[in-house]
């Protein structure tokens, strides 16, 4: 079950799309349609409204999510809907908020991609509330029913104290032996 936290987090994220927008240049530019289908995500998911966000994702055996360690991978429509269903069981409706400092995105004619670094805020289904780092990344593609998800990656630390550092991931090499 505690994958399907990581999943709403990332699904949440999405939420910080508005952030992205707000600051448009000619490199980072999203039409009122990408913005329109991010706050839809965003009500659907506070909403736990399933089939509202399964219309947003793309009809393609290829939609895909994916998380951050290994198995956290979901793909096809029936794949995400079970996720969903999964994650609507650790979080209460509407207590979702987030505050993401770090955006980026653009839409390029049919396409678009958006990234972001956010801290995530909900409330457990017993009342107790949580917060999280998150990092997201999606690419969407426009079509006859609007701006929908094609594939959404998103990822956090499983553990308070992060990865190890530099120095500290491989093992030193052995000094030679003079001859």
């Amino acid at each position: 079950m505690k994958n399907y936290r990581f999943l709403l987090a990332a699904t949440l994220g999405c939420v910080l799309a508005s952030p992205v927008w707000s600051a448009e240049t000619p490199k980072e530019k999203a039409g009122e349609g990408l913005r329109a289908a991010l706050r839809q995500h965003h009500e659907a998911l506070n909403k736990q409204d399933l089939k509202a966000l399964l219309a947003l994702y793309a009809d393609t055996p290829t939609v895909a999510i994916m998380g951050t360690g290994p198995g956290e991978f979901w793909k096809g429509k029936a794949a995400i809907e079970d996720t969903y269903k999964h994650y609507f069981e650790t979080f209460k409706p509407g207590s979702l908020s987030n505050e993401c400092p770090e955006t980026t995105g653009a839409e390029e004619g049919d396409n678009a991609w958006l990234m972001a670094s956010c801290v995530m805020k909900d409330t457990s289904p017993d009342g107790q509330p949580r917060e999280f780092g998150l990092n997201i990344s999606a690419v969407l593609k426009k079509g006859p029913a609007g701006w929908q998800f094609q594939a959404m990656h998103f990822s956090n630390l499983a553990s308070e104290n992060g990865p190890p550092p530099e120095e500290a991931a491989a093992p030193a090499a052995a000094p030679k032996k003079a001859e």
